[in-house]
């Protein structure tokens, strides 16, 4: 698991999020149920062998997000700051942990991904048995693992950035991580709520 998800695993619960968005309508079309932003969550067996422990804790500035150690916390601020920061909501799961960030705009979003990825996954911090993978199906997927360590994927959904991870010590740490993430992928994708552009 990357370190902002230890971080985020060791953080104390601190808020409550919100459970549901309203519907909204117009004279012409019949409402649609819009999607909270906790749907993009992992919920109950999706990452095989955890389930979300606790309550979500949600971030409302990037210094609350990086609060917790994560690296060069005053310049991944700015750059946040910078791409619309809106809020995170992150939940725990067992032994892993997965967040949903949501920014301005989709390009936000894969410049957020990108960075992330080259400061947990790819960076020179990152060990030399980093090994990468795709999940089949979700076009944005990214993932890397340490083997016989941890697993992680990122991905995005319009305006917003996830996270899945985990911190197995299992032949195949992946299995979890992918099942999560094409669980979210399809409730989510293409949904009204507060990802969507």
């Amino acid at each position: 698991m990357d370190a902002r998800g230890v971080c985020t695993l060791l953080a104390a619960s601190a808020a409550v999020v919100c459970a549901a968005c309203g519907s909204s309508q117009n004279s012409t079309q019949s409402s649609a149920a819009k999607l909270p932003l906790s749907a993009y969550l992992v919920q109950g067996q999706e990452e095989t062998g955890m389930t979300p422990t606790g309550k979500p804790t949600v971030d409302a500035t990037p210094a609350q997000w990086t609060s917790n150690g994560t690296p060069n916390a005053a310049a991944e601020n700015t750059r946040l700051a910078h791409e619309g920061f809106r809020e995170v909501i992150s939940v725990q799961t067992g032994q892993g942990v997965s967040w949903v960030m949501q920014l301005a705009s989709a390009p936000a979003a894969a410049r957020e991904q990108a960075a992330e990825l080259k400061e947990f996954a790819y960076g020179p911090g990152a060990p030399a048995t980093t090994t990468r993978f795709t999940v089949p199906g979700v076009p944005s997927a990214e993932g890397w693992d340490f083997p016989d360590a941890d697993a992680n994927v990122l991905f995005t959904e319009g305006r917003c950035l996830m996270l899945v991870g985990d911190d197995l010590t299992t032949n195949d740490n992946k299995l979890p991580v992918v099942n999560a993430t094409h669980a979210i992928w399809v409730r989510t994708h293409g949904k009204p709520g507060p990802c969507a552009t």
